[in-house]
């Protein structure tokens, strides 16, 4: 049988609707705000991202893509990954309900079509009953049973999975791929990480996500669909395309564009019809309002390092500072170089988060490059490397060493985590601290600041490098790596945590950029006691007076 791109018979579609269902069946060119069409002629968009309104009919306009995905041909596979199956009960029953009223009219297409469709029990294989009650299809969806099957003939169908975002099993998946609610998806970039192959190995096959902006400025769905600053959207019944800041293709319908559509807002208590004006009016939570209904990026959540401060760091380092991801020898001669070439006379500090293992989600080691002039700290030089080899790790920092050396400095001090690899770390002090003075740091012991109660060492230094971050004092390397890794940091409970990439990242490049400040400050700008003071927990202070005066 022929592949078909008949989209399906509509279903009172709102505009941007149609325009979604258009755009995917290939016959609208999806144009950007300035006009410009978002791809070249002839060509269908693969990857792009439903940035809708609250109650705007994301779930059942993927529903519909599914179908007309169905229909492009035999044995196609859809995976509806739903971000409701991980959220609670009340989300899987909303969910399962729109898509249960959308099964009429998936019907109807199929019919058009002349193929046949039928809901199916994915454990057994066995078709379910036309008229399921709404409790059994409830409890299907939620037990991620249900699978629709479009046969295009009595020998070949094409199916559409509804499956939980899983990141451990997203390997597995093959074929075009849906992802509803990805804004609560834990662990979407380890997710993206898993699909982006997945689709990139076909042409024909599709990804699309649909979801509002996120709570968190930190979540990786934030940095997918963030627009450009200072983005104005008119107002538009068939929706806004833009391309976010990450380059990828983005259609936007707030609330003003749902009403120029036909979706109408109510009063809760009296019923009485509402415009946008007066339903945002009528908010309890502003933010939230802003989010859910205005599809509006708000900054901020429960990241440590501000975005906006970790964005004017990158733009000042543009010529200043630079990232290395090393995986040759030669990648690390190329750092040596530009360390030697962009530092002046400043005191420079280092700090060394240790890993010592190189398998795919083994944290990397991060060593940084921190020079101080009057009034700013520029990162000069980061470099992650995964090495099981600590002969090589510790001639890696060696010749740093001694490059530096070779510009006349010598930096006041290198502090090595020795949280988790304390042998290891202990063999690199003896074998380095004839070069330069050489202190562990154990983030987990406490210090004690002056006039203030006993914190683990960790705390207290990201909070240093935090402070000077956000008073605009520090140079961070523009790269992309850098910013994710900074925001992987979260504040919890008093403390800091962060979350794993895809590639074992956890945070390891703010890790190295505070021992680097505390190399060449100190805890506060006051100096402990001895170099393993702060290792045992007794840290006892002098001041330096170089630096007396900055606020704690």
């Amino acid at each position: 049988m022929p592949e078909s791109n008949t989209p399906p018979t509509p279903w009172r579609w709102r505009a941007y609707q149609r325009q979604c269902l258009e755009v995917f069946a290939g016959r609208t060119v999806p144009r950007l705000l300035n006009g410009e069409p978002a791809l070249g002629t002839g060509e269908t968009p693969r990857c792009w991202f439903l940035v809708w309104r609250r109650q705007g009919g994301k779930s059942s306009t993927l529903a519909e893509v599914s179908i007309l995905e169905m229909l492009r041909g035999r044995r196609r596979l859809v995976t509806y990954a739903s971000a409701s199956l991980l959220l609670g009960r009340e989300l899987i029953y909303k969910e399962a309900a729109v898509l249960q009223a959308a099964l009429p009219r998936l019907q109807a297409a199929s019919d058009t079509a002349k193929v046949r469709l039928e809901t199916t029990d994915s454990r057994t294989g066995r078709p379910l009953p036309a008229k399921l009650s709404s409790e059994d299809f409830t409890s299907l969806f939620q037990a991620q049973r249900l699978e629709f099957r479009l046969w295009h003939d009595r020998h070949h169908c094409a199916r559409t999975q509804v499956i939980a975002p899983n990141p451990a099993t997203a390997r597995g998946w093959t074929g075009t791929v849906l992802l509803d609610e990805f804004g609560f998806i834990r662990g979407l970039q380890e997710l993206w990480e898993a699909v982006e192959p997945i689709v990139s190995t076909d042409r024909s096959f599709r990804l699309l996500g649909a979801t509002t902006p996120p709570v968190d400025d930190a979540h990786f769905s934030y940095t997918l669909t963030e627009p450009p600053p200072g983005t104005e959207f008119p107002v538009s019944a068939s929706g806004n395309w833009y391309r976010s800041t990450s380059g990828k293709l983005v259609h936007r319908v707030d609330v003003f564009d749902a009403a120029e559509a036909g979706v109408r807002l109510y009063d809760l208590d009296t019923g009485r019809e509402l415009t946008p004006q007066e339903h945002r009016a009528q908010a309890m939570d502003a933010d939230a309002w802003r989010r859910n209904y205005g599809i509006v990026h708000l900054r901020g959540g429960t990241a440590a390092a501000d975005l906006q401060a970790i964005e004017s760091a990158q733009a000042r380092g543009h010529d200043s500072a630079r990232f290395f991801h090393v995986e040759t020898d030669e990648d690390w001669h190329q750092a040596l170089d530009w360390t030697a070439s962009t530092l002046r006379q400043g005191e420079v500090g280092l700090g060394w988060d240790l890993a010592t293992t190189e398998r795919e989600r083994s944290n990397p080691s991060a060593l940084a490059v921190l020079e101080q002039l009057p009034g700013e700290w520029i990162l000069r030089t980061l470099t992650v490397w995964k090495l099981c080899d600590p002969v090589l790790a510790r001639a890696r920092v060696r010749s740093l060493i001694e490059q530096i050396g070779r510009r006349g400095l010598r930096p006041r001090r290198l502090c090595i985590d020795a949280s988790n690899e304390r042998y290891f770390a202990a063999d690199a002090r003896r074998e380095l601290s004839a070069l330069l003075p050489v202190e562990l740091v154990a983030g987990g012991e406490t210090v004690q600041p002056p006039g203030d109660k006993p914190i683990p060492a960790k705390v207290y230094l990201g909070h240093r490098l935090l402070r000077i971050l956000h008073e605009n004092q520090l140079t961070l390397p523009p790269e992309p790596y850098v910013r994710a890794d900074f925001r992987r940091v979260r504040r919890d409970r008093g403390s800091f945590i962060s979350e794993t990439g895809p590639g074992g990242e956890h945070g390891d490049t703010f890790d190295a950029a505070k021992l680097a400040l505390y190399a060449l400050e100190g805890a506060n700008g006051l100096t402990p006691e001895s170099p393993t003071a702060i290792r045992m927990g007794r840290v006892q202070f002098r001041p330096r007076t170089w630096n007396a005066d900055r606020p704690s």
